[in-house]
């Protein structure tokens, strides 16, 4: 007999019993379902109307007292309050002898409609005291509420609520005792069916304990052994002993699975250096994965499958990564089209790439990767999928950074100290002895204009460079910006080629005049070089509520550094006659107002937005 058909057979017999079982426990707890779902119900139900009524009856004589003391308070003092209290209070009292005349049965209907044309009585005349008493006739209103027909309704009145209170009374017990006998013969039947209940439930357990020491004897013989002889066998195969054997002779379930596990002992001893080299594989694609980000694109450019690290990096989820294309990361501030151009052509060609590529997350922040891309063929030689695999250098890079920058500075801290004694005093010296040989006639008009022109030049490149490294406070006052670009212009050297435009109407502005100049001299002195063929420059001034909006717009060739916004970082320039400080010092007295500052190319636009502040000289 195979192993499916004894249990069948045990399942069956155990089963048999749960259903009898089952069966009588059913009948005998219906037996007791109807006094619990019908009987006792509906005696809690009566309770409650009852009591619900009972409620209602305390109410209506609360109401008719409010009603009575405000009614003559009302009389008595003439205070609006108790007129306003009285005529809120009707309709409550209205609401709740409704409701009792609604849900009583017939003899509290009875109770409730007296007790309601007694109220009408009574608020009639108690209206009509109330309008004596606001036409400032308060004896009329004591009278009518001291009167004997007034007195009857309300003997009326309470006569009706002591009925039905008399009556509720007597109901209440009568269901009292109803319910009570009600329950007792629940509790009686309840017993009965709990002792009989009990009897059949230690017979079944009597019958269970039974068939349990029956298959314990059986199942042992029949199942246990088989399989703890296969389990030993795994074991041993665990360890590495595949020379044991496990058939059966038997021709039942188990018999057949020690010969079939016997067959697959022998195909274990052919797969077992694959299984090596696979754990091998699985180790080394576990290791990468946690050391390095790894991505994996297909012929086309779209993400097959990244990595947590991957996700990690780059701040997006699987599911926003998985379909889309690689360039979802691209920075286009830091590599030129070209670079990705490069790229493509390397990797589809079949080769591995390898370099440095800046990303960008998805919060818009930049992260470096030495990357390798590493193309994977078919036995075609045709590309299936890319490879990406990732080291993130971002610190390294960072790092890089900042040494330069501090490089630079040092430069700068170096170059400032000799500045001013070695280069500012000899220049206004050679300055001062020329315009005193223009005023003798002694140098042709030309040439002095071109050795000033160089002298201002220079001095414009030192004040760059002392500006930047100048950390004073801030000066607030309130002056006219237009004016002041006027002034600056006119202090300024213009080309004849060069047309300068100003858009604006009178604008007042609050900050510190003296760094407000610097910015404009050194934006419009830019402008005016940039202009080396001439051109037009267009300062645009603007103002909102709240900020100051500066555009110095140039018609010149553009900014040729990458990133643009790079040209605000100090000694970076693409003039050789600059400094590269001037545009850092621009930016820094920007950001000493509050403000920010942006630049953008065709045409070559600053931007300049300094928040208004208080004026608190008005």
């Amino acid at each position: 007999m195979k192993i499916a058909t004894k249990l069948i057979l045990t399942y069956f017999l155990i089963s048999a019993l749960v259903i009898v079982l089952g069966i009588i426990s059913l009948y005998q707890f219906s037996q007791l379902s109807e006094p619990i779902s019908n009987e006792i119900p509906l005696q809690i139900s009566e309770l409650n109307t009852k009591s619900d009524l009972d409620a209602h009856a305390q109410l209506i004589r609360y109401y008719d007292e409010v009603l009575t003391q405000s009614a003559r308070n009302y009389a008595f003092t003439l205070d609006t309050k108790w007129n306003q209290r009285y005529f809120d209070t009707v309709p409550l009292l209205d609401d709740v002898i409704n409701y009792s005349i609604e849900y009583g049965d017939e003899k509290e209907k009875q109770f409730f409609q007296n007790v309601h044309l007694a109220n009408t009585a009574l608020i009639e005349m108690e209206t009509k005291a109330i309008l004596f008493a606001d036409e400032g006739n308060p004896e009329q209103a004591i009278a009518i509420l001291e009167s004997n027909e007034y007195w009857t309704q309300k003997t009326i009145y309470e006569q009706g609520l002591r009925d039905y209170v008399y009556s509720r009374g007597l109901d209440y017990d009568e269901a009292l005792i109803s319910s009570s006998l009600t329950l007792e013969q629940v509790t009686n039947d309840t017993e009965d069916i709990l002792n009989f209940g009990t009897s059949i439930v230690l017979v079944f357990v009597i019958c269970a304990i039974t068939v349990s020491v029956f298959l314990g004897f059986l199942i042992p013989k029949l199942i246990t052994k088989p399989i703890k002889k296969l389990q030993n066998a795994t074991e041993q195969i665990i360890q590495g002993n595949f020379d044991i054997k496990t058939a059966r002779n038997s021709q039942d379930d188990l018999g057949q699975l020690s010969r079939n596990f016997q067959n697959m002992i022998e195909t274990l001893k052919d797969t077992t250096n694959v299984k090596e080299q696979l754990t091998i594989q699985q180790n080394l694609r576990k290791a990468l994965e946690e050391s390095s980000i790894v991505s994996i694109i297909d012929k086309n450019g779209k993400i097959t499958y990244v990595n947590d690290k991957f996700c990690q990096v780059s701040k997006y989820t699987k599911n926003e990564l998985i379909g889309k294309r690689q360039d979802i990361l691209r920075s286009r501030k830091i590599h030129p089209p070209g670079f990705y151009k490069d790229l493509w052509t390397t990797i589809s060609s079949g080769k591995i790439w390898h370099g440095e590529i800046c990303n960008t997350a998805k919060d818009g922040t930049l992260f470096w990767n030495d990357t390798t891309v590493i193309p994977f063929l078919d036995k075609n030689g045709q590309i299936l999928e890319y490879v990406s695999i990732r080291n993130n250098i971002t610190e390294q890079k960072n790092l890089t950074d900042r040494l330069v920058r501090a490089e630079r500075f040092s430069a700068i801290g170096e170059l400032s100290a000799r500045i001013s004694h070695d280069i500012r005093n000899p220049l206004a010296i050679i300055k001062s002895e020329f315009e005193l040989l223009k005023l003798q006639k002694q140098i042709d008009e030309n040439d002095f204009r071109r050795i000033d022109t160089s002298i201002n030049r220079i001095t414009h490149q030192l004040d760059d460079v002392l500006e930047y490294l100048r950390d004073t406070p801030l000066v607030y006052s309130k002056f006219n910006l237009t004016e002041l670009v006027t002034e600056v212009i006119d202090t300024l050297q213009i080309p004849s080629n060069v047309k300068i435009t100003i858009k604006d109407d009178e604008i007042f502005m609050i900050g510190d005049k003296d760094k407000i100049n610097i910015i404009l001299v050194n934006l419009i002195f830019n402008s005016i070089q940039a202009l080396e063929d001439g051109g037009d420059i267009d300062i645009i001034l603007s103002k909102t509520n709240s900020e100051i909006v500066i555009q110095i717009r140039d018609s010149g060739i553009g900014i040729t550094i990458k990133p643009i916004e790079a040209i605000f970082d100090p000694l970076t320039t693409s003039k050789q006659k600059g400094t590269g400080l001037g545009l850092a010092s621009v930016k820094n007295l920007v950001e000493q107002h509050g403000g920010m500052i942006s630049v953008k190319n065709n045409p070559t636009t600053f931007t300049i937005k300094i928040p208004q502040k208080e004026d608190k000289s008005e």
